[in-house]
């Protein structure tokens, strides 16, 4: 995959998280567990994004959006571990972990 279409593709991962992480805080009842993922998802996005930038090598960005695959899987297992988490709120991490799993596909 040429570097212009895997940056196209993160940013459109980024504004997914993002879309999260904001309707994360906007969430009064969020669990800390989640905030936790969602703020690791965006540290690590960032992370990523620099990577994009600045290198060509595929191999060190499939890792990272490896991580960041990790990192929605636990968020996700947050929904299932009892813990009260408002429709709006899944949607936008389910979009999330989605668009991550997307260009994984696509690296990979």
């Amino acid at each position: 995959m040429q570097i212009e279409q895997v940056k196209d593709r993160f940013s459109q991962v980024e504004q997914c998280i993002h879309n999260a992480a904001q309707t994360c805080e906007q969430s009064g009842d969020a669990p800390d567990q989640l905030r936790n993922c969602l703020a690791e998802l965006e540290h690590e996005s960032h992370h990523t994004r620099e990577l994009v930038e600045q290198t060509q090598d595929d191999g060190e960005i499939k890792q990272c959006v490896d991580k960041m695959a990790k990192i929605g899987d636990r968020a996700l297992q947050v929904f299932g571990g009892g813990n009260y988490v408002d429709d709006q709120l899944q949607v936008a991490v389910r979009q999330a972990r989605k668009a991550i799993s997307a260009l994984k596909q696509t690296l990979h």
